[in-house]
């Protein structure tokens, strides 16, 4: 098959020393391509086209519906149409291609405000970095890093819909992106499994995400969950839509050239062309007019809409009036004092307080699973976000009560226990330290998060567990009882930090959800802050001890010498540091090997060591 080719002025050498020769045998005569050209083309020749994409948009319509055979070849300024049918742009293998002389396919033609488009439209921003062509001017971070700051200020807009069958829409968007098939636009490659140019119908993809990260987290997902339509994004597949802007005229990229209009029309001109297909056009097999989609129940709609279009799109999501009104709900209930909540705290801390006294980490972890304090902290953190005097007062009466009914039953068992000892459960507790400060920011978190979300709400239970609020109460109870003020202000610290913890990370994280403006929030998170500053102080020493101690530990523990090796060393205080240890050796050792024991645990250690010794014999 010969074809007559039709190529760009501008382009006249390259045609005559590359393309011709290249394309020898394939065409029968050449033409410039002119104003007039449409009427002058003869319906049986098969047309070449070697135009840029703005002269394919003026001669196409004039070829819709004539049942003239076209092909394309790649033109530098036509990357759009290369892309939207398939052809490859590589000169020589699109050359080859026809050669090959694939069958013709009758495709559509789709339009908006009456200029073809070959690959898409694109209204706003969408998962481009950019919905536009940045400036080759300004200086080096501009050049490279200016996407950033439009992507940071992206500003939601109102649009109007219509669609077939009377289907009408107002709703608020981030962008909109048009496409004819799935290999037209990344939002297509990403939703859509298969697609047709010749099936009747365009794809419309309008995403309406509530925050940045929510549209960079959707981002990075697609990367694994393919064929997934976005949790703000809407999908119409239509033969048809008007799109309008309440707002006043928007700029638009249609095959990323920029046009301005109040008003779209976007339609789909069925089966105008006859073209033959590109070595990438995907063409499904059976493809024909297909049915309607109408997937927009993502998008928002009333005042969520109105409220979306009055203000760019904020980085971190915005708590919705809904989703405000049931969370709060929540905590005021949760703030309330109840017996059921006395109650509980009574049982719960007499629980851990027989687990401390029996040395059974099981029992304790009941008792966590059991206490219903971490709610009423968690009203106590909203409150103090919002400065609500009201949630404030509420949850910390409630969390007095709790504390001082549970820690009064708790110094009373204590009291009638003949049991004068502390086992390893009661003093993990009473040397709190920085690490114990990060498990309770993290269990903030986790608390805040689960009464954020309904679908988490279910592991508060683990959040219980971890932060273990009980333990320490009942300690500290133990404390007072046995008349040990060591064991009664390291317990008390511990609850302290725990409870400072959760409020400053559960204040932040409602606040990273949106259920407060930065600006209402700024002096509570200030104060929790403070507390916990103050709170660091003792526990930062405490960590120092710790690591001390461990660093003691590591040089100590399997040190061999002449008759005896060292196990199981412990550090029972630094100042005067005192160390326990085992000596485990094959004969008996008397008190001048253990005398050079401690002088050679000195020099390691560096310090004058109080030195408590087990022997071992080990045969």
């Amino acid at each position: 098959m010969k074809f007559r080719l039709l190529y760009d002025k501008g382009q006249e050498e390259f045609v005559g020393k590359t393309l011709l020769p290249a394309s020898e045998g394939l065409v029968s005569h050449y033409d410039v391509y002119g104003k007039g050209t449409a009427e002058e083309l003869d319906p049986a020749e098969p047309l070449l086209l070697y135009l840029s994409d703005l002269q394919l948009k003026e001669l196409l319509p004039g070829l819709a519906g004539t049942g003239l055979r076209i092909a394309l070849l790649p033109h530098p300024g036509a990357r759009e149409a290369c892309i939207g049918m398939g052809v490859d742009t590589n000169l020589q293998k699109a050359i080859e291609h026809l050669r090959e002389a694939p069958r013709p396919v009758r495709t559509d033609l789709l339009y908006c405000n009456g200029i073809p488009i070959f690959n898409n439209m694109v209204v706003g921003q969408t998962f481009r970095l950019t919905s536009e062509e940045l400036p080759r001017s300004g200086g080096f971070w501009q050049r490279k890093l200016g996407f950033l700051t439009r992507f940071l200020n992206i500003r939601p807009f109102r649009v109007d819909v219509e669609m077939p069958n009377d289907r009408k829409l107002k709703t608020t968007v981030a962008g909109i992106v048009v496409s004819e098939h799935r290999k037209s636009s990344l939002l297509s490659r990403l939703v859509l499994e298969d697609s047709s140019i010749s099936d009747g119908r365009m794809h419309t993809f309008l995403i309406s995400p509530r925050s940045v990260s929510e549209m960079v987290h959707s981002a990075f997902r697609s990367l694994w969950e393919k064929n997934k339509l976005p949790p703000f994004g809407a999908h119409v597949k239509t033969s048809g839509m008007r799109l309008s802007f309440p707002g006043g005229e928007r700029d638009f990229l249609l095959d990323k050239v920029k046009y301005t209009a109040r008003e779209i029309e976007i339609r789909i001109g069925e089966k105008q062309l006859e073209i033959f297909p590109g070595a990438y056009l995907e063409l499904p097999e059976g493809a024909g007019e297909s049915a309607d989609i109408y997937r927009t129940q993502a998008l928002p709609s009333g005042e969520a809409a109105q409220v979306l279009a009055e203000r760019k799109l904020p980085f971190i999501r915005h708590a919705s009036s809904e989703e405000f009104k049931d969370l709060f709900q929540v905590l005021r209930d949760n703030a309330r004092l109840k017996n059921s909540y006395l109650v509980l705290m009574v049982l719960s801390t007499l629980i851990a307080t027989f687990g401390l006294f029996a040395n059974s980490t099981p029992v304790v972890i009941g008792a966590m699973i059991l206490a219903p304090l971490m709610s009423p902290i968690i009203s106590l953190s909203m409150g103090a976000l919002r400065q609500d005097k009201k949630l404030i007062t509420s949850s910390v009466s409630t969390i007095l009560a709790g504390l001082g009914v549970a820690f009064a039953s708790a110094v009373l068992l204590t009291m009638i226990t003949p049991i004068q000892s502390a086992g390893s459960e009661i003093l993990a507790r009473t040397r709190p330290n920085l690490l114990d400060l990060g498990i309770a920011v993290v269990s903030g978190i986790a608390g805040a998060y689960a009464h954020a979300r309904e679908e988490v709400a279910k592991t508060l239970a683990g959040v219980a567990i971890a932060v273990a609020l009980i333990p320490p109460l009942a300690v500290s109870a133990i404390g007072i009882g046995w008349g040990d003020l060591s064991v009664f202000f390291g317990a008390i610290l511990l609850l302290l930090t725990n409870l400072a913890g959760i409020v400053l990370a559960a204040s932040v994280t409602f606040m990273l959800l949106g259920f407060s403006p930065l600006k209402l929030a700024t002096r509570g998170i200030f104060i929790s802050l403070a507390v916990v500053a103050v709170l660091s102080i003792p526990l930062a020493l405490s960590f120092n001890q710790m690591i001390q101690e461990h660093k003691i530990i590591s040089q100590l523990e399997g040190m061999e010498t002449e008759m005896a090796v060292i196990r199981d060393v412990q550090v029972q205080g630094l100042s005067p540091m005192k160390i326990s240890i085992r000596l485990v050796s094959e004969v008996p050792v008397g008190d001048e090997y253990i005398s050079r024991i401690k002088e050679l645990i000195e020099a390691e250690v560096r310090r004058e060591v109080n030195l408590e010794v087990v022997t071992a014999i080990a045969r």
